[in-house]
């Protein structure tokens, strides 16, 4: 039976462990990201592969950087490492402890390497992505690909859904080809460098809506950041959060074409939403959620007494 180190963190990290189970190998132990403190209480959260791990009696570990536990991976004699979602980098010394290291990767290499490829998929508007199961190198996500499946993106998929899909076909994939990377019955191919992209970790003042650009690019930058972290912008200085939205279509489009509007300025507030203007078309914003409130419908915002108003310009 192969002896096997698991490092994943969140949902998606959870299901690639249970196609581990289903293989028969024997999961050694697991390795997750430090708990988190969240929300104004400084609530202690564990990661869903620590809570899954616990439930099953895993010997878990959570360094601040993996090299810290270098020592203690060594005495396991583990053969093979697999990672998924991880979230930190494994450094050299750690992936030669084992015959080979297998990382789930959430994209069609050499596409979007890095550690937000599912938002970047969405955002760049592509209507496939996938899972690739590759070897893992120094450089990042650079090793060779053992096999590639993909899913379709629906333009009414937001990250989550998309997480939904790829942990389903990550655990499918591992069940079928896991065994036979072990074995060396399946080999991997080289990447071809001249088609990488990458997906690097958005940073916090990447997350603002830009409104110089089209209904379709923002609604799909909406559509990546949701439900976390939550795509923003401003309005009279008051920062706004907006998870979902859709694009006006031609047979919607009810407002006097030949009225100049300012890019961001809302036109609009009906029933179900609220109606913005942008650089090439409208876009109708369904929920957001103002600073110190929970997350509604815009619709709420169509009363005549609302705090969001016609003429107003989000920035």
């Amino acid at each position: 039976m192969y002896k096997v180190i698991f490092c994943g963190t969140p949902n998606i990290s959870v299901e690639i462990l249970k196609g581990l189970e289903n293989i028969g190998v024997s999961i050694e132990a697991v390795i997750t990201q430090p708990d988190k403190q969240i929300g104004r209480k400084k609530e202690i959260k564990f990661s869903p592969v620590k809570e899954y791990s616990l439930s099953k009696k895993y010997r878990l570990f959570q360094p601040l950087k993996i090299s810290q536990i270098y020592d203690e991976l060594k005495k396991i004699e583990a053969d093979f490492m697999v990672t998924c979602a991880y979230g930190q980098f494994i450094t050299q010394p750690i992936l030669d402890l084992f015959k080979n290291c297998v990382n789930v990767h959430a994209s069609l290499l050499p596409k979007y390497r890095g550690g937000s490829p599912i938002q970047y998929a969405i955002m760049n508007g592509e209507t496939k992505t996938g899972i690739s199961l590759m070897k893992m190198i120094k450089k990042m996500d650079a090793g060779e690909i053992y096999c590639q499946s993909e899913i379709a993106i629906r333009q009414e998929d937001n990250s989550a859904l998309v997480f939904e899909k790829m942990a389903v076909l990550g655990k499918k994939m591992i069940e079928e080809n896991l065994l036979k990377i072990f074995k060396g019955e399946l080999n991997g191919i080289q990447q071809d460098e001249s088609k990488v992209t990458f997906a690097y970790n958005l940073k916090n003042d990447q997350e603002k809506i830009d409104w110089n650009k089209s209904a379709n690019e923002i609604n799909n930058f909406i559509r990546a950041l949701s439900p976390q972290p939550v795509a923003f912008t401003y309005i009279n200085q008051e920062r706004i959060k907006i998870k979902s939205a859709r694009v006006i279509k031609d047979e919607e489009k009810l407002i006097t074409l030949d009225i100049l509007f300012a890019n961001g300025e809302i036109i609009a507030i009906d029933k179900e939403g609220i109606i913005v203007n942008t650089t090439n078309g409208f876009l109708k914003i369904l929920e957001l959620q103002r600073e110190g409130k929970k997350m509604v419908s815009a619709a709420t915002f169509s009363a005549p007494n609302s705090p969001i108003k016609v003429g107003w310009i989000f920035k």
